[in-house]
């Protein structure tokens, strides 16, 4: 009897142990799903407004926790905060090997609460300013001899392209290398981008968009049908400009990227650059002009 009891008791504590994982399981599913899955994916586009910049950008990035553009002047090789009329609101940092300074800046990347990372390719340095533009730290990161490319993940972590050893590093908070790829697949990257627990690499040399997980890992690799222009990215979504001007939207782990409109049916002749993704819109770089698109979700 006593025996009998035992097995029962086993085995309604191993139902347990399956209903707890099953919840478990449950709960990571629905607040995946809440995170990536509920918000409505953008199916058009509208032209809004043209935005003419005072200077000629390089790079481009917004920052939403400022609610402004951060600009890489090609001439000067500075960095401007930039409003949505279109006037500079401050110069960040300065040409110079001291502290806080930096000689060339290859590519720069801002995180949710406007800390800025730069990247001097000359030095080796990557230099961080806050969100009012004042130096905070710089760090030569260890094992790169050639920095050329940065992103920040949503944790506040570090992508570093590399391309002497052709690879991506990624430094915690503490400076310290978590994992590196790219090596075997990489060809001529040209940016980084990253959703919640993806990163994108766009990679013109192989024509590809390498999906790469949180700890650097292949997900999967997209090769648009023409020639790639530039990635850009949100917490939710991912979007691509090739050089027909179409514009591509896509989930953050979705392998069917979907038509979100032609910049040339609007535009007749632009020749874009880069595209950036802000707020509920689409910038489209051209020399010193940034046509705003309007995502329509229905």
């Amino acid at each position: 009897m006593l025996k009998k009891k035992l097995h029962s008791l086993n085995h309604n504590f191993r139902l347990l142990e399956v209903l707890i994982i099953v919840l478990i399981l449950c709960v990571l599913s629905c607040s995946s799903l809440t995170i990536s899955d509920t918000k409505p994916l953008p199916k058009g586009l509208v032209y809004r407004s043209k935005i003419h910049l005072p200077v000629q950008p390089r790079k481009i990035r917004y920052c939403n926790f400022t609610n402004s553009f951060i600009v890489l002047d090609n001439l000067k090789n500075v960095l401007y905060r930039i409003d949505e009329n279109g006037k500079i609101l401050q110069r960040i940092g300065v040409f110079g090997f001291d502290e806080g300074q930096f000689v060339h800046v290859s590519d720069f990347a801002v995180d949710s609460f406007g800390n800025i990372f730069v990247v001097d390719d000359v030095t080796n340095v990557i230099v961080q300013f806050d969100d009012f533009g004042q130096y905070v730290n710089s760090f030569t990161p260890m094992e790169v001899t050639e920095p050329e490319l940065i992103a920040v993940q949503d944790t506040g972590e570090l992508l570093i392209y590399d391309s002497f050893s052709n690879q991506v590093f990624c430094f915690t908070k503490e400076n310290n290398i978590r994992f590196k790829f790219g090596k075997f697949y990489l060809n001529d990257p040209q940016k980084i981008c990253t959703t919640l627990e993806v990163n994108y690499i766009a990679d013109t040399g192989e024509n590809s968009i390498f999906l790469i997980d949180n700890f650097g890992g292949m997900l999967h690799e997209i090769t648009p049908s023409n020639a790639l222009l530039d990635i850009t990215s949100t917490k939710n979504f991912y979007f691509y400009l090739n050089n027909k001007t179409n514009v591509y939207v896509a989930r953050r782990m979705s392998l069917e990227p979907l038509l979100l409109g032609t910049i040339s049916d609007f535009i007749k002749t632009i020749k874009p650059t880069s595209i950036i993704a802000f707020d509920s819109a689409i910038g489209i770089l051209e020399s010193n002009k940034l046509h705003v698109f309007q995502l329509i979700a229905n």
